[in-house]
């Protein structure tokens, strides 16, 4: 037998696989590397130049770009596009958008808008000032309106050929406070709000939630409540159908079981909340002592309270929205993004002012809105 030639074979396969090994560890290295790359330069691939006011305001839509003013509103694609349209005229028109729907209120007006891109949109006119309106994956639309002792909250089905008005929660300011924010599930069955009570010299922030199931029902629609003393709740927003997020001034609450409400997962930070944003499934906060960029932090979580992300930044920016897996960071004329790892994506200071950057289908492109078009753009090294 050729016992040399058979411990030759061995030896010329095993550093083939040691050589295999190499390579495979090499790409992954070089993959990663290359994956969380930093670009710091963009070209233009298309432009459109931009025939509104400065005046018209822009948000990101189901992978396209509404923009809307005090005379209509519009969905638009990436290059500039129409898709759909309605016009109303509006004093302060604010806007809100669930899945496809978009409903448009005027803001101590008395009447609101809703959009599925499907029709010219339908219009409810409301009896009291409105102070915000939320829209539900379903079409539900939540209004909070204002009297001079009270608010008044209503639930509308704008789909509904008769019987518009679902519910209607009156509450009195001097004994349940001042709204501060709410927010409809996505089902369109529960409703959570904020509240600050002031009571001589003492101050409460007041988180109530109503069902409107048949549990809510039978508690008169408010099923459960939480005090928060003194530490302001300043937004609510809805993950799913039974989870809900609370911002606070310094954390973030997750409640789950919108029938029987209840503490799921509490965030507390050290320094008070800057800017906050949740797309559904991420929850981030960005902390500072106050005046210190140097100071700043940025945390991640998902929509169950478990940290994902920690990390130190020192952006100059305005506006924090999160798109996916990535954070975009937009100040005057400067942009940062980065991915939910911790690795910057792109940085760059601009020649003129910036509205908006909006991701595309393309995880490389992004739909840059400045004071004198819209461009799309890639991002290169």
């Amino acid at each position: 037998m050729n016992f040399s030639g058979n411990r030759r074979q061995k030896k010329i396969a095993g550093i083939f696989l040691v050589g295999l090994a190499l390579l495979v560890t090499g790409l992954g290295v070089f993959s990663y590397i290359y994956g969380n790359r930093c670009f710091e330069h963009y070209r233009v691939e298309s432009k459109v130049e931009r025939s509104d006011s400065n005046n018209v305001s822009y948000q990101f839509h189901n992978g396209n770009i509404l923009k809307f003013s005090r005379s209509g509103i519009s969905e638009i694609d990436n290059s500039g596009k129409s898709l759909w349209n309605g016009g109303y005229e509006m004093k302060r028109p604010q806007v809100d958008i669930s899945g496809d729907y978009v409903v448009v209120a005027d803001v101590d007006g008395k009447i609101f808008y809703v959009f599925n891109g499907k029709d010219e949109g339908i219009s409810i006119e409301t009896n009291l000032p409105i102070v915000r309106a939320k829209v539900s994956e379903q079409g539900i639309v939540a209004v909070l309106l204002k009297d001079k002792d009270s608010n008044v909250l209503n639930l509308y089905n704008p789909y509904v050929p008769a019987g518009k008005l679902l519910v209607e929660i009156p509450t009195n300011v001097a004994e349940e406070g001042y709204p501060i924010d709410f927010d409809v599930s996505p089902d369109g069955k529960s409703v959570v709000t904020s509240h600050l009570v002031v009571t001589g010299n003492n101050i409460d922030n007041k988180v109530s939630f109503y069902n409107f199931t048949e549990v809510g029902q039978d508690k008169n629609t408010l099923v459960g409540g939480k005090s928060f003393g003194e530490e302001m709740v300043a937004k609510i927003e809805f993950a799913d159908d039974d989870r809900v997020v609370v911002f606070r001034e310094k954390g973030c609450t997750v409640f789950k079981e919108m029938r029987q409400p209840d503490v799921a997962a509490e965030m507390n930070f050290a320094d008070e909340i800057k800017s906050m944003a949740f797309d559904g499934d991420t929850i981030a906060a960005v902390t500072a002592k106050e005046g210190k960029l140097d100071s700043q932090k940025l945390f991640l979580y998902d929509s169950r309270g478990k940290e994902k992300l920690q990390q130190n930044i020192s952006y100059e920016y305005d506006d924090m929205q999160i798109y996916g897996n990535e954070i975009i960071f937009v100040g005057n004329r400067v942009c940062n993004i980065m991915r939910a790892n911790g690795h910057e994506k792109f940085k760059y200071r601009f020649q003129q002012e910036i509205d908006a950057i909006f991701p595309t289908s393309d995880s490389n492109e992004y739909t840059l809105i400045d004071n004198l078009a819209i461009h799309k753009i890639s991002l290169s090294s």
